[in-house]
């Protein structure tokens, strides 16, 4: 007599799925243990917008003095860059946690299009740095009159 096995390749594919979640659970657990976060830098996040004949970049700078920020233009990218300093205590300190990332970092971005750099207008506030960067002349749409015969 012959038996009749059915089979259930959705069940094949889950088991495979649940085997590469483990492998890839196991290999990338040191990835991520305590102490790991020192190898990341700090990257802060930043909307872009265009508004009319600007454009508006905010980029999230908590904690970070307006002093130690640093704003260039240059061949229609913007660079924000700065330092976030550890601030040292005298007396000897046992941490228990300690994630909060100190160091150098740097964004960049291309413009959709060119601006007048003369006009930038930088705002920092309450840890939010706004850039107001208002399109060159050549950069702002023109409206051409139609000439009839």
């Amino acid at each position: 007599m012959t038996n009749i096995i059915r089979r259930r390749p959705m069940t094949e594919f889950m088991g495979l799925r649940n085997d590469m979640d483990r492998f890839l659970s196991d290999a990338f657990r040191s990835f991520f243990d305590e102490g790991y976060h020192d190898k990341f830098h700090f990257r802060p996040a930043v909307d872009m917008e265009e508004s009319g004949d600007k454009i508006i970049i905010s980029a999230e700078l908590p904690g970070i003095k307006k002093e130690d920020i640093k704003i260039s233009i240059m061949d229609n990218k913007v660079v924000i860059s700065g330092e976030i300093n550890e601030e040292k205590n005298v007396e000897e300190t046992n941490y228990y946690l300690k994630e909060r990332v100190r160091g150098k970092f740097s964004r960049s971005f291309t413009l959709p299009s060119p601006v007048d750099s003369n006009k930038v207008e930088a705002n920092y506030r309450n840890g939010i740095l706004s850039l107001t960067l208002p399109k060159a002349e050549e950069a702002k749409p023109k409206q051409i009159e139609i000439q009839s015969d």
